[in-house]
């Protein structure tokens, strides 16, 4: 029955423009005067970090900054971040950038909590116990992992994307802050939009969906429908950044209660095997994956329907599409790696809630409409 379920969120939430310059009360009020800041070199070269330091550094809290952030963050660059919090003992982290980052900041923390120098070894340990406090600003509207207890780290050797998942690492605090993302690039705009768009997609269509998931990510859809557009033509627009910052939030809030789907079962092979940006990947796979899903779920196909004024889903989908040349990015792989990941894929958690079977077979099918294979 549909609204039998678990629902869990743990973290806070600060929602608006300029609730970043609340960061160093809510650090101070918590009695934490040591921060290290998480992030990537290139939030740091746009200069988004000065205000936050300088209002930190105002507050009597005491700053580190490690910049060593990769995109698809693996083991190695976790290992890195925790050493360097070994070095300065910060009593909280501050994660500023996209889901990459925040993702390394919530592993980083866990691993010092439970004590443990790989982040892997988290999947063994029993009872984690809570992390450091994590303070998550996103600069991204994606991912929703500042709303997330789940961390997602590539395995290099094995070419896997591992996800790792506890309420123990569920980030003390969200500051959600639309001033943060004007700077972003339309492209990135676009690719993480699309991702938080498939977060909701995907979760709305999952077989373990309840009334409340279905709440949350429908007005996310709404949202993306209504302002994904603007916010990548337009991007100093504050209302339409404003609209993407709470889509990416809802989704990501209703998606790890219900799962996702086969575009997050692909899409976690084509970013570890090939390092793509995981919203692309999303955005190349979501129109395959959903005409395939489409006869197993004919009701929420017309409901999404309805979600878009004058037209269909699929219709406004391939429109936007076709709009900033989607169909034409060609991400390349390789036909010999295709058995592997289609195995994985269905393996997979978020294939466990995809509303349609989906055997090795018709993966393998999806991966070849989908993207550039080669020899």
């Amino acid at each position: 029955m549909k609204n039998y379920f678990d629902f869990i969120l743990p973290t806070p939430v600060l929602f608006g423009p300029g609730m970043a310059e609340r960061l160093p009360t809510e650090l101070r009020r918590r009695g934490l005067a040591r921060a290290l800041v998480v992030t990537d070199r290139g939030v740091r070269e746009a200069g988004i970090l000065n205000p936050l330091l300088a209002g930190l550094d105002a507050a009597g809290v005491t700053c580190c900054v490690w910049d060593g952030v990769v995109s698809n963050p693996d083991a190695d660059s976790v290992r890195e971040g925790i050493e360097v919090a070994k070095r300065n003992r910060p009593d909280a982290l501050v994660a500023v950038g996209g889901g990459s980052t925040l993702d390394t900041a919530k592993a980083i923390a866990g691993c010092l909590a439970a004590g443990v120098a790989e982040v892997f070894a988290l999947r063994e340990v029993k009872d984690l116990r809570a992390s450091l406090p994590v303070f998550c600003l996103p600069t991204t509207s994606g991912t929703g992992s500042e709303v997330s207890y789940w961390v997602v780290i590539t395995d290099r050797r094995t070419h896997e994307k591992v996800s790792i998942g506890d309420p123990a690492l569920s980030p003390t605090l969200a500051v959600v802050d639309p001033l943060l993302t004007l700077s972003l690039p339309p492209r990135l705009t676009l690719w993480t939009g699309l991702d938080a768009l498939t977060h909701a997609v995907e979760a709305f269509l999952s077989t373990a969906a309840s009334s409340l998931s279905d709440l949350l990510v429908k007005e996310a859809i709404t949202l993306v429908v209504k302002s994904l557009s603007c916010a990548v033509d337009v991007g100093d627009n504050l209302e339409a950044r404003g609209d993407m910052a709470l889509a990416s939030l809802l989704a990501g809030a209703a998606m790890q209660h219900v799962g996702l789907g086969l575009v997050y079962a692909m899409s976690h092979q084509v970013g570890g095997f090939y390092d793509v940006h995981h919203g692309l990947a999303n955005a190349i796979l979501l129109p395959h994956v959903l005409k395939f899903n489409a006869p197993e779920c004919p009701d929420k196909m017309k409901t999404l329907d309805n979600l878009v004024e004058g037209e269909g889903f699929m219709e406004w989908l391939k429109r936007l599409y076709e709009k900033y040349a989607l169909s034409g990015e060609k991400v390349e792989i390789k036909e010999e790696d295709i058995p592997t990941m289609a195995e994985r894929a269905r393996a997979n958690v978020n294939a466990q809630t995809n509303p349609r079977k989906a055997e090795v077979q018709d993966i393998m099918e999806l991966y070849r409409k989908s993207f550039k294979v080669v020899e």
